[in-house]
């Protein structure tokens, strides 16, 4: 039987350039059978892989290359902490200060040393201008080689 368009019941035309038996939609795969075939096919794989000993040779290398690439990152992150916390505090790294001792003092500050060196030179220039200003003579310190 056919309708307007040529097709029979099975959906195929006559005038269809598809090959005879043609049901005209494409059968759904079966999945159940295909992700039974994949995981048989990979079951097999490492199967092939597990009885390989070039493959668990290279797999072991990398292993303990990979741990000893690990423990050198842990020891130069542990020793670079400990080398940061020993530059902040004057005490020993991990000790506590004994009950009721004073704070260690802070550290000093590049910076003190010029902030010193100042304040000398602006006194010994307050002592200059109170010497002229009481008439007497000012005399100009030596002047230091920088």
């Amino acid at each position: 039987m056919t309708d307007r368009a040529g097709l029979d019941d099975r959906g195929a035309g006559q005038d269809s350039p598809q090959e005879e038996g043609w049901s005209g939609a494409p059968k759904a795969p079966d999945l159940e059978k295909l992700a039974q075939d994949w995981i048989t096919l990979w079951q097999s794989e490492l199967s092939a892989m597990a009885a390989d000993r070039e493959l668990q040779e290279s797999w072991r290398t990398t292993a303990v290359l990979w741990a000893g690439v690990a423990t050198a990152m842990l020891n130069a992150m542990t020793s670079t902490t400990r080398r940061k916390r020993d530059e902040r505090s004057p005490q020993r790294a991990g000790t506590e200060p004994a009950p009721g001792a004073k704070a260690p003092a802070a550290a000093p500050d590049p910076r003190d040393a010029e902030i010193e060196r100042l304040a000398r030179h602006i006194a010994a220039l307050e002592a200059r201008l109170g010497a002229l200003e009481r008439g007497g003579s000012a005399r100009r310190p030596a002047r230091r080689k920088r």
